[in-house]
């Protein structure tokens, strides 16, 4: 009975360690995560990591700090990337903005950044509405219908919008890494 037990836990386990190592589903909101590990104490590197979001984060359109924990190591905030397609079809109704939410929680030796809640909103004063593609998923396809737009057409639109704000998001953490590095030197 316990042989019958353990053999099943093992391969429950093992279920779930192929379950971790499969690529998210599609329709999983986009999330980016950074690790830096950086030779500190808690607090020291919570300061230094304050210090690099406001040289960073801090300095893109409508970025603010939501809470700032010194005690736990908790920073969050928020920012957002402009965005104008490059393409000429609907150009100035999806003329607008992605948000975005940063968290950075800073533990002895290690800073770790998520970047998570990516939403789109259009332009709301253009002659024919905004068009707004909400939430920024994995899949290919807006979670909204845009209207008298083709899916190929939609598509495209989407993946632009998920490629600025990706690159963006990916330049910053990159930024904020080395900022933090820097600082951390004696």
């Amino acid at each position: 009975m316990f042989a019958r037990w353990c053999v099943s836990l093992i391969m429950c386990c093992s279920w779930v360690a192929d379950a971790r190592g499969q690529d998210p589903e599609p329709g999983q909101p986009i999330s980016y995560a950074r690790s830096i590990s950086v030779p500190l104490n808690a607090v020291l590197l919570f300061d230094k990591a304050h210090d690099a979001w406001t040289w960073t984060f801090g300095k893109e359109p409508g970025a603010k700090v939501l809470r700032s924990d010194r005690e736990n190591g908790v920073l969050e905030g928020m920012a957002r990337v402009n965005f104008r397609s490059e393409g000429m079809w609907l150009r100035q109704e999806s003329m607008g903005v992605v948000q975005y939410h940063v968290t950075l929680t800073a533990r002895a030796g290690e800073c770790t950044v998520r970047v998570t809640q990516f939403s789109h909103t259009g332009n709301r004063t253009s002659p024919r509405g905004g068009v707004h593609l909400g939430q920024l998923t994995r899949s290919p396809d807006p979670p909204t219908r845009i209207r008298g737009a083709s899916i190929p057409s939609r598509r495209r639109l989407y993946a632009e919008v998920k490629d600025v704000a990706e690159s963006r998001v990916q330049a910053l953490l990159g930024a904020f890494e080395a900022k933090l590095r820097a600082s951390a030197e004696p």
